[in-house]
């Protein structure tokens, strides 16, 4: 599928707040994850920035989206860069996706075809927030220069898996937000896509800092809950890891 087909995007990304009631309104993402050949992928970061960007900016201004961004790859698998949108009503943002699509279609027409010879494959993913450091209806509205995302596979037990994050996770990474060693966190689960059922997403300074602090984060939740973390492991049994250098263009 071409940019224009897809313009939408995830990262994911920024986490969470204090644990919310599920009457609570929450945000949802759609998330482009782009394969791009490295040695002209930023030239994709420039049509992104010149053409996709304002087409986005303009749903945003209209009240449609409430975050979007641009993320490059760091470091991680086969995905080089990350295109997201959220909105705290689905329907109306699948509407504003089918505009930016539509405005792909036709005038940027060009721009979205050098795009898609740049970046020629893609998965595509919608999320939905669960737990965080903000309000759920407030994710992925302000974002760090750098994301920790990490995807997981997960059982048919994943409920049991979120509510660990709540009691189990969320009491460490809160107090972690306090201390300044990770800006927010965000748990998301999956509605659309691929193999990976939820999302835990870290904001932070930099590089050094994510990298130092996940294993900080997994000893100091085996040494307050094991049995939960065992538990977690247990339930989503595989994951895979990104840092992402975030834009919001």
């Amino acid at each position: 599928m071409r940019l224009r087909e897809v313009c939408a995007v995830a990262f994911a990304v920024c986490l969470c707040a204090p644990v919310v009631s599920a009457q609570d309104a929450k945000t949802y993402i759609i998330g482009t994850y782009y394969r791009c050949n490295q040695a002209t992928e930023t030239r994709a970061d420039a049509i992104y920035k010149e053409t996709v960007a304002p087409l986005v900016q303009k749903q945003i201004d209209a009240g449609h989206l409430v975050a979007a961004g641009w993320a490059r790859h760091w470091m991680g698998g086969e995905w080089r860069r990350l295109e997201y949108v959220g909105g705290t009503n689905l329907g109306a943002l699948v509407d504003a996706r089918d505009a930016i699509i539509a405005e792909l279609t036709g005038a940027h027409a060009k721009a979205g075809d050098e795009f898609s010879a740049l970046c020629p494959s893609h998965d595509d993913y919608i999320w939905s927030s669960v737990a965080s450091s903000q309000p759920l209806d407030a994710v992925a509205r302000e974002r760090s220069k750098v994301a920790m995302s990490t995807y997981f596979e997960c059982s048919s037990s994943e409920r049991e898996a979120d509510a660990i994050v709540r009691t189990a996770f969320a009491p460490v990474l809160n107090a972690h937000v306090k201390e300044g060693k990770i800006a927010r966190w965000n748990w998301m689960e999956h509605l659309a896509g691929g193999k990976y059922r939820r999302i835990l997403v870290l904001d932070g300074a930099d590089h050094k800092s994510m990298l130092g602090y996940w294993n900080a984060f997994d000893q100091a939740l085996e040494a307050a809950q094991p049995e939960l973390s065992r538990r977690f492991t247990d339930i989503c049994h595989s994951h895979t890891d990104y840092i992402w250098d975030i834009g919001t263009e």
